[in-house]
């Protein structure tokens, strides 16, 4: 993803410097999110700090509080509850500089879109996120998505013990099962919604193995899982022709019935790994051109301005 949000961010801020930064020397700056203490050198001159560094499970109020004190803007790629939450509190403590956490489809896309709902919001919000098996991944990216199957979703009950359905347009229905997403809820205006997430795949049966294989990936040793992602990415181009690159993000409000009443669907037909990658160059863009404080991509962006920049980027969004 970091090289992907490179390519991006050169692409529509070509006068701006982006240096990589990281442990190995091959990068411009040496930097440690582990101990960003000893490496505030790097922070100098720099005017946006972006945190790709995943799996998002270790504490991100160090490496915050460095780009806080060096009077950098923080932005990150994460989706994970705890890393949220822990940034969250940092968040609360009334900094002067941008601390943005989750800045990608998951959760950022969700709080932006869910915006348009704002001034008269619905009793919950449901979201779906699946993604074209015929898309390249990592080891890294396999294993931040089993991490959590089988265990419990902070204030949402377990990861995949059930799945449902949601129609898409010209295509099969695809089906999802809970997942954390980092929010169990969205502030929309002077109400605070609950949001429940879903993720899957484009062809159903990945998904329903999930299910099935939930309880199994639970007590899994998570070095064992590691040694099953690495597999599973060695392994991976032998499946990919199965799938398609079509990948979707669709939110849904709901009303006290659990009726649909108003729907906003993103599709990628191709290129659909740059959908996450997307909203931190947005963030960082509207940092660049206007600094100021904020903690989350919806005080960055409105609805109107992510809708027309996917559209420009090649997607499609439908709001029904």
């Amino acid at each position: 993803m970091g090289r992907r949000i490179i390519r991006l961010l050169k692409r529509v801020l070509p006068q701006v410097d982006v240096l990589t930064a990281g442990r190995g020397p091959a990068n411009d700056r040496v930097f440690d999110v582990h101990a960003p203490e000893d490496h505030y050198a790097a922070l100098r001159g720099i005017d946006v700090f972006l945190n790709t560094v995943g799996p998002f499970e270790y504490d991100p109020r160090p490496v915050m509080r460095a780009c806080l004190d060096n009077g950098v803007h923080y932005v990150d790629i994460a989706e994970t509850h705890e890393f949220m939450a822990q940034a969250a509190a940092l968040q609360t403590e009334g900094v002067a500089y941008a601390t943005v956490s989750g800045a990608s489809s998951v959760p950022g896309l969700i709080q932006v879109f869910a915006q348009r709902w704002a001034d008269s919001p619905p009793v919950r919000i449901r979201a779906q996120l699946s993604i074209g098996t015929n898309n390249p991944g990592s080891t890294t990216l396999l294993r931040s998505m089993l991490s959590p199957i089988g265990r419990r979703i902070p204030g949402d009950g377990v990861c995949f013990n059930h799945t449902w359905l949601r129609a898409h347009a010209g295509l099969r229905a695809r089906r999802y099962g809970p997942y954390p997403c980092g929010l169990n809820s969205l502030r929309l205006g002077e109400r605070v919604v609950p949001l429940q997430f879903g993720f899957g795949f484009d062809r159903r049966p990945y998904t329903l193995a999930l299910w099935l294989l939930a309880p199994l990936v639970a007590v899994t040793p998570r070095v064992l899982l590691q040694l099953g992602a690495a597999v599973g990415n060695a392994l991976s181009p032998l499946a990919r022709p199965l799938g398609t690159k079509i990948g979707i993000l669709s939110l849904d409000a709901m009303d006290e019935r659990g009726e649909v009443t108003d729907s906003v669907e993103i599709r990628a037909l191709s290129e659909g790994l740059d959908v996450p990658a997307w909203p931190s160059v947005w963030a960082i863009e509207a940092l660049l051109a206007q600094p100021r404080p904020a903690s989350s991509l919806a005080e960055l962006i409105t609805p109107e301005q992510a809708a027309a920049k996917l559209e420009a980027a090649g997607f499609t969004v439908t709001i029904s």
